[in-house]
């Protein structure tokens, strides 16, 4: 193991300890390892649908919906998205990215802020992280903004800011609210908190990427503080169902104990133990599975829980969904002691397992698993209808496929719109946009999206 990455896991380590012993930076007790998902969810995670709210409910405490970008600018989907919320009893506050330039604007901004906000939600959020203050200070600010809402409503109001900033722009208008949420990726905070966001990078399964996310410090309050004791968990079944999210264009390996298609019809030996392509996929309540998978040359609908997935051919780069340990061998079977964990976005080549039957992620480091179950492809690998990408970090674009500085021209600033021609495959798999100008730019999701 490299000694970054055996720095970074003893790190981990060291935390999840503090916390499963109850034990945290200033005597705050942080929700364990157990808990379920707190993300906060903007237009950037796009309009949600019906089915991804109803699947994300099993998996959040609670969820924390941006409603505007200052008074100019209203989030695209908070309307949508917490109409959603509250169909499917999920509890969430939302939150006023602040933009205001003096006390007399933070009240304003106040307001609209509250107009718009869906007046289901449990509390309200002031997200402070940037000073466009021009006449007075920012703590007489923040405390105006404070004052209105009080004003306004009831419900509980909460400060967000990263450690620095907050202690710099807010450290005593942040002490009127009833709890501050305080982001730090790098250790706990070492300041008051109730919530501290520690991660830009957890992986949502219902939403099929990646989010902020957020522990509770239940010393200070706990989940149900949030929540206003409304429960998010789905009660649940007695039936366990196999791995019922592929997409088309996956490859499965068929079961030798797939004797039977969708429809009840059956299946070949000579046919079964073999390597297919997804076509189509269909939701389905069937057996022990919620999905049937189209598979060409086979040319039948089977169910999910007959087949299992695996990356073929290149893809680049892959997020990890969950904790995968890493092999010396491609048969799986000798621990290197060495692991990813989920978030990480692991660089590889797709190669065959000695028996055939399924596929690893070859890393510098050894063998995962590539059982798609496991992760998804980091890069974009077709070109969306609308032909549009955003940026969501600063980002280059190249003159030439191979991104070297040498090949550098314009940077582009986060939240930009660029027109794409096409997608195109490096050998290794990895995925470029080629711009309407000419140029490219990375296909990798974690810095665009379509």
């Amino acid at each position: 193991m490299s000694t970054h990455l055996w720095a970074k896991r003893l790190a981990q380590v060291a935390v999840a300890a503090s916390a499963l012993i109850g034990i945290a930076w200033g005597g705050q007790t942080v929700a364990n390892a157990s808990t379920l998902a707190i993300p906060d969810i903007s237009e950037w995670q796009g309009k949600l649908t019906a089915s991804q709210v109803s699947n994300l409910k099993s998996q959040v405490s609670f969820v924390i919906n941006r409603r505007q970008y200052g008074s100019s600018y209203q989030d695209l989907y908070a309307a949508n998205n917490t109409a959603l919320y509250v169909k499917y009893g999920i509890p969430f506050g939302e939150y006023d990215y602040a933009r205001f330039t003096s006390a007399a604007s933070a009240k304003q901004e106040a307001k609209d802020f509250y107009n718009r906000s869906n007046k289901n939600a449990q509390f309200y959020v002031l997200d402070f992280e940037e000073n466009d203050v021009t006449s007075g200070t920012t703590n007489a600010a923040v405390k105006a903004w404070y004052d209105e809402m009080s004003a306004l409503t009831n419900k509980k109001l909460v400060f967000y800011s990263y450690q620095s900033f907050a202690t710099n722009y807010a450290n005593t208008a942040r002490q009127s609210f009833d709890a501050q949420w305080i982001a730090n990726y790098s250790y706990t905070p070492t300041i008051a908190h109730a919530l501290w966001q520690y991660t830009d990078h957890n992986y949502l399964a219902a939403l099929g990427e990646y989010t902020d996310n957020s522990k509770a410090v239940t010393s200070v309050h706990p989940v149900s503080w949030w929540t206003d004791g409304l429960t998010a968990a789905l009660t649940h079944t007695t039936t366990s169902y196999a791995y019922s999210s592929y997409k088309k264009g996956q490859h499965v390996y068929l079961h030798k104990g797939a004797t039977k298609d969708a429809d009840g019809k059956a299946i070949a030996a000579a046919d079964r133990q073999k390597f297919y392509k997804i076509t189509q996929v269909k939701s389905v309540t069937q057996s022990k599975s919620q999905q049937a998978l189209y598979l060409a040359g086979l040319n039948r609908w089977v169910l999910s829980e007959d087949a299992t997935g695996y990356w073929v051919g290149q893809h680049g780069s892959f997020n990890l969904k969950k904790k995968l340990y890493v092999y010396s061998n491609s048969s799986l079977t000798k621990k290197t002691g060495s692991y990813y964990v989920a978030g990480d976005t692991v660089a590889g080549k797709v190669v065959k397992a000695p028996s055939g039957k399924s596929y690893r992620i070859k890393t510098k480091l050894g063998y995962l698993s590539a059982n798609t179950k496991y992760s998804d492809h980091a890069y974009y690998e077709s070109l969306g209808a609308n032909k549009v990408i955003t940026t969501k970090k600063p980002i280059y674009e190249y003159t030439r496929s191979s991104f070297k500085k040498a090949n550098r021209t314009t940077r582009v600033a986060k939240g930009t719109t660029l027109t794409v021609t096409g997608i195109k495959r490096r050998s290794t798999g990895s995925r470029y946009f080629v711009l309407s100008n000419g140029k490219y730019v990375t296909a990798q999701m974690a810095y665009v999206t379509e």
